[in-house]
């Protein structure tokens, strides 16, 4: 009646509101277009500086080589003019000192030398000419003195040699001044070398004047990159890390319209879309679709933040009400899932109204609430809540043209100083709804720390059980059971210990009820069958007198119906080395009477291998005389309430005697069990009781205890003395 409806929380989320983006604005600046620009002027100044570079330097090297043809023109004209000149003056000579000479040849080299003058006249620069023609008009004047220009060579006659020596000095002055002339050759030169290195000048001005363009085109540039492409990258990039960080609310800076304005304002509606879209999911993901309540997962995130470092004392002080709607599953089975749904809104709305504005009521899924109440010291606002919510529930619930009528149990905690986490303290607040549940349901019920850790003690218990078996954790104690006419062992009683890692030896009745729980009763059953029956195995082929020691194992019901369980006790049977008609399997009446789903057709089939089978603790069920009959029992097992009660007593002698009488009549072997008191024993050798075992005869104990006990053949007695005596010797 109690089981939740999946149904209930299956209705769809609140969808989000439509998402507009604003309108883009228009573009004002194109960073392509600028950028395009920037390099096609930046190739401008490249190419011009090119050109300035090649146009100078071919300017300087022309100049160069102007002014040193110019000057090799005038060096090759003034030398060919000073050696026309020498050779003229020797003739010249000749013809003064009347020495034979060729007059004709005289006067077509003065013609020569005349036109050489002319010819010089032409090439050289302004100045360097009047030098020249000052220079012809000496040496005109020079032979015109002499009689030795044009037809004055013809009337010459005579010896003139006097005049040689002015003639000479007369040549020797136009050679002067000839070579006075090179200085204007030296003084061109100069000149052209003055204008290469003005052209050599502005061409470095020019080339540095280009560098200082290019560096403040590049600083210009940089800061613009800086300014409108770096700085939105960087921003965008910051915006990216944000937003992945979690901070939806961040917004990048539109530095210009260009592209990468438009891209932040891309950035930023996406950044808003995403915004919003957090926004519905984490109310979807916090908050109950159908009553609008917090749901588990807000619920679990309050109680955390209560558990971290630096809470106050305020949230320490917190309490927690776990709240499960009785019967609800009749709701939906009758009614239906829709008016189930309807049912819990309206129980919804009645519990926001129990609680204070701090408080927190969650939805934990299908009939499940819970409230958490804070400033709640001694759990008196707690239960004050729950008060008020029990009042809330009593006027019937309408839903359509029903009207309903709800209780709920619920169970509350107090959060102590030992609570470890958020998850303890629900798992605890559970509990206490689970007692109230069982307690009667519509009602309220406070934690209870002992019941709920020995709740932990056995889920812990259960959990390390299934490992137990892998891990080598389980031992055996073997308690004799003997001939109490002789005391000699004819049997062993194998009984299963726990070795826990930190909880020490313990007893079957720790854990073997845990594992009927959990199933591993089976692997247990199975390694406490095969390791007995193995053991007895070798005592037998060790100690020639123990041939026919059988060995007893207790095997739980549980076991018995499962077919694959069954399997593996009768592999573990048909194996040579156990022996199995000397292997007594123990089930106890009780158990064995309660089990309705095919435990005696078990036993049957397991007899079919040779084992015995013992009935244990007989007398203390209540399976009739006509079930005895039909059981596959070998072996009754009297149950140690008989013999607790005391041997003087007639009743409890005449119970013995018939249980005794019982057994003779179904042929039916008697082990009494329980045996601590020498006047029990008399009482059991009286009845000629066959077999028997108990602290008074020998305590449970090791393998190696019984193996030297059985070496000694000693026979059990009376005492714990003649037990040590026996083993000693």
């Amino acid at each position: 009646m109690d089981a939740k409806a999946p149904g209930n929380a299956s209705e769809t989320a609140p969808t989000a509101e439509p998402l507009t983006a604003p309108a883009d604005p228009a573009r004002t600046w194109s960073l392509q277009r600028e950028w395009s620009r920037a390099f096609l002027l930046m190739l401008a100044a490249l190419l011009l500086g090119a050109t300035v570079t090649i146009v100078g330097v071919r300017g300087l090297m022309e100049q160069v080589h102007s002014t040193a043809a110019r000057l090799h023109a005038e060096v090759d004209h003034v030398e060919a003019l000073r050696a026309a000149l020498d050779a003229h003056e020797l003739q010249g000579h000749l013809l003064l000192s009347k020495a034979p000479a060729d007059r004709s040849a005289f006067l077509l080299e003065q013609d020569r030398i005349s036109h050489l003058f002319e010819e010089a006249a032409v090439v050289p620069a302004p100045g360097m000419r009047e030098e020249l023609l000052a220079a012809r008009q000496a040496w005109q004047e020079s032979l015109s003195a002499h009689g030795l220009w044009g037809s004055q060579v013809a009337s010459l006659q005579g010896n003139h040699v006097d005049e040689t020596p002015s003639f000479a000095a007369a040549s020797a002055g136009v050679r002067q001044q000839l070579a006075e002339i090179r200085h204007f050759s030296l003084d061109e030169l100069d000149k052209g070398l003055a204008h290469s290195a003005e052209l050599e000048q502005l061409l470095f001005v020019g080339r540095i004047t280009l560098f200082f363009v290019a560096v403040v085109v590049t600083v210009y540039f940089r800061r613009r990159m800086v300014k409108d492409l770096m700085r939105p990258v960087n921003s965008l990039h910051q915006g990216v890390q944000k937003l992945r960080s979690g901070n939806y609310n961040h917004r990048i800076e539109v530095f210009r319209r260009d592209e990468l304005g438009e891209l932040a304002e891309a950035f930023n509606g996406m950044a808003a879309a995403v915004h919003n879209s957090h926004l519905v999911l984490t109310h979807r993901a916090t908050h109950d679709p159908l009553t609008g309540l917090a749901n588990r997962a807000a619920l679990m995130e309050r109680l955390t933040a209560s558990f971290g470092p630096g809470t106050t004392r305020r949230n320490r002080q917190e309490g927690l009400l776990f709240i499960d709607i009785d019967n609800f599953k009749e709701v939906n089975d009758s009614l239906g899932h829709e008016r189930g749904d309807a049912l819990l809104v309206e129980l919804a709305t009645r519990l926001k109204a129990c609680v204070r504005g701090s408080d927190l009521v969650a939805r934990l899924g299908g009939d499940e609430f819970a409230v958490v109440v804070m400033d709640d010291d001694a759990g008196s606002v707690t239960a004050g809540i729950a008060e008020r919510i029990h009042e809330a529930l009593r006027p019937p619930f309408v839903v359509g043209d029903d009207r309903l009528t709800v209780t709920a149990s619920m169970g509350a905690v107090q959060r102590r100083p030992e609570t470890a986490d958020a998850a303890e303290l629900l798992r605890q607040a559970d509990f206490a709804m689970y007692l109230a549940k069982h307690g009667g349901k519509g009602r309220y019920q406070l934690f209870d720390a002992e019941g709920y850790d020995h709740m932990t003690y056995r889920a812990a218990l259960k959990r390390d059980l299934a490992t137990a078996v892998d891990e080598g954790q389980l031992r055996l104690e073997y308690q004799p059971v003997a001939d109490l006419r002789t005391g000699e062992i004819v049997g062993v009683e194998s009984l299963v210990r726990w070795q826990h890692p930190t909880l020490g030896l313990l007893p079957p009745s720790e854990f073997i009820p845990l594992a009927e729980e959990t199933g591993d009763i089976d692997a247990v059953g199975c390694w406490v069958l095969d390791t007995a029956s193995r053991q007895a195995a070798s005592w037998r082929a060790t100690f020639p007198h123990c041939a026919n020691l059988w060995i007893a194992v207790n095997l739980s019901t549980i076991q018995l119906p499962n077919p694959r369980n069954l399997a593996a006790i009768k592999r573990i049977l048909a194996h040579p080395a156990a022996e199995a008609h000397k292997v007594v399997l123990e089930v106890t009446e009780t158990a064995l009477a309660g089990s309705t789903d095919g435990g005696v057709a078990a036993l049957k089939t397991l007899k079919d291998t040779g084992v015995r089978v013992a009935i244990d603790d007989f007398g203390t069920g209540y399976s009739s005389l006509s079930s005895l009959a039909v059981l596959p029992a070998d072996i009754l097992k009297i149950g140690r309430s008989f013999l607790g009660r005391q041997a003087s007593q007639a009743q409890a002698a005449a119970m013995l005697e018939g249980i005794l009488g019982l057994a003779r009549m179904l042929s039916l072997d008697v082990i009494a069990e329980g045996i601590e008191e020498p006047g029990q024993l008399e009482l059991l050798r009286e009845l000629d009781c066959q077999m028997g075992q108990g602290y008074l005869l020998a305590r449970p104990c090791p393998a190696e205890a019984l193996a030297a006990l059985l070496a000694a053949g000693a026979r059990l007695q009376p005492g714990p003395a003649a037990l040590e005596k026996a083993i000693d010797s």
